[in-house]
């Protein structure tokens, strides 16, 4: 990358995603869950990033709020399951807001990840 400049790709979670992010599982039926963002989203994103490169996550654009259910799936559940480490998966994510309500779910899914144990469960889809 020239002049050592992160490059940073996005991942809008109100267009990307769902205005509603609610749910821990796929089998909580609410068509958005943490699972479900983790799964078909998250993971993705994170695999196609190049060294040095970080994911900027809109957290606020066309998004009311999350339920910590969602956010402990999606953010921890990478941890989790033995997808990345904590310190990894911290070090390659950024997060954006207008509204300044919304650092309060970034505080959260900091948490989260930093209360996860790596490769602590082993990862079966509930998806039906």
């Amino acid at each position: 990358m020239k002049n050592n400049m992160l490059c940073k790709k996005q991942l809008d979670v109100g267009s990307e995603f769902s205005s509603l992010p609610s749910g821990r599982f796929y089998s909580d039926q609410t068509g958005s869950s943490g699972e479900q963002f983790r799964e078909e989203l998250l993971r993705k994103k994170l695999n196609e990033l190049e060294s040095g490169e970080k994911l900027l996550i809109i957290l606020d654009e066309n998004v009311e709020g999350y339920g910590s259910s969602f956010l402990v799936e999606a953010f921890a559940g990478m941890v989790k399951y033995g997808y990345m480490r904590k310190n990894e998966l911290l070090s390659k994510l950024e997060f954006k807001f207008s509204d300044s309500d919304f650092d309060f779910f970034k505080k959260r899914i900091i948490q989260y990840i930093n209360e996860a144990t790596f490769d602590s469960k082993v990862y079966l889809s509930t998806k039906k």
